[in-house]
């Protein structure tokens, strides 16, 4: 009999803030605390011009933050670190960036990070608008390296601000709009298990967007020879037993004394999947038992998905219905 712990699965409440200021100070004082550093914001002598200085929309939720920003007029900043990973994505005006010898200039739909995120640096803008992205820099570092984020490194160093290409970008801008548009939508069902996946995947998008110096991990004389059953096992009884709780490949590969390169060639190996392909079917399987035993009058589709991690309810439809047959609404009503 499987006993589902819902505790185990609470829902999130992102934080949501919308303002306005007319008046410059109020204005810094503001975003001096949302940032929690000084901004040392200094207004162009020239520009006094009274009406909207600041508007700001802030959604954030555990290590990942999604802005809309608009700063009138032109604006000088000397931030003390951030301690966040931060890429902006301009849709007017122009935002310059320097930072320990890095430079970016972004406008008119150009995307671009604007320091380290342990380091000083400074920005100038000319009514910019733009969407920020601020995460943990501790998530990023745990994807850039395969570790657990408790254990990664600390910091990624980025060698450009700048795209490696159109494409990157594109990807960049892409897998911004989905998490805007589901995790962070107004009336998304929020869990610990959506938002980890959201953050590693914005992580690994910022990473194959921007250089940096992180490596992927190299191959390792043992990664094969680790690759016994007995492992596998232990890999699987691991996952299932966490399988309401937000678990990387990392999480799985120390779980069990191996690298992350060993775990993916044993499940490529045994059960010609990837791990976290894996850890997909056995939470869409614990989906399909609770959907089968749940209480349509009181359950959801949408509340059961989100507590094993498909936030996109639509895309579980398509898949529940490819494994099972049926529609979960269908199998809810049954």
């Amino acid at each position: 009999m499987i006993i589902i712990d819902t505790n185990l699965a609470h829902h999130l409440q992102p934080s949501r803030t919308r303002v306005e200021f007319a008046d410059f100070a109020d204005a810094e004082k503001f975003l001096n605390d949302v940032y929690g550093t000084s901004l040392r914001l200094e207004r162009a002598s020239e520009d006094r011009s009274s009406g909207l200085v600041l508007r700001h929309a802030r959604t954030a939720v555990g290590p990942l933050a999604i802005e809309q920003v608009y700063l009138a007029g032109e604006v000088k900043a000397a931030p003390d670190p951030i301690n966040k990973v931060m890429a902006v994505w301009v849709s007017s005006g122009v935002i310059t960036s320097e930072c320990a010898g890095l430079n970016s200039e972004t406008s008119t739909d150009e995307i671009a990070m604007l320091s380290q995120p342990d380091l000083p640096y400074r920005t100038f803008t000319h009514d910019v608008r733009a969407m920020t992205v601020l995460l943990d820099p501790a998530v990023v570092a745990g994807v850039a390296r395969n570790v657990p984020r408790d254990q990664a490194p600390l910091p990624v160093r980025f060698t450009s601000f700048t795209p490696v290409d159109l494409d990157a970008a594109l990807l960049w801008k892409n897998t911004v709009a989905y998490v805007s548009k589901t995790v962070m939508a107004p009336d998304a069902v929020v869990t610990p298990l959506v938002v980890g996946h959201a953050s590693r995947l914005l992580a690994a998008v910022m990473l194959s967007t921007f250089p940096n110096n992180a490596t992927a991990e190299g191959a390792k004389a043992h990664d094969r020879s680790d690759a016994k059953p007995v492992l596998l096992r232990r890999a699987v009884e691991f996952m299932d037993a966490n399988a309401t709780n937000d678990i990387s490949l990392a999480d799985i590969a120390a779980a069990i004394h191996v690298t992350p390169r060993a775990v993916q060639y044993m499940f490529r190996r045994h059960l010609a999947t990837t791990p976290l392909q894996h850890l997909r079917r056995m939470r869409l399987h614990y989906a399909h038992l609770e959907l089968s035993a749940a209480d349509r009058s009181n359950d959801t589709v949408t509340e059961i998905a989100a507590r094993w991690g498909f936030a996109h309810t639509g895309r579980f439809a398509v898949l529940y219905r490819h494994t099972y047959g049926q529609s979960p609404h269908t199998t809810l009503r049954g």
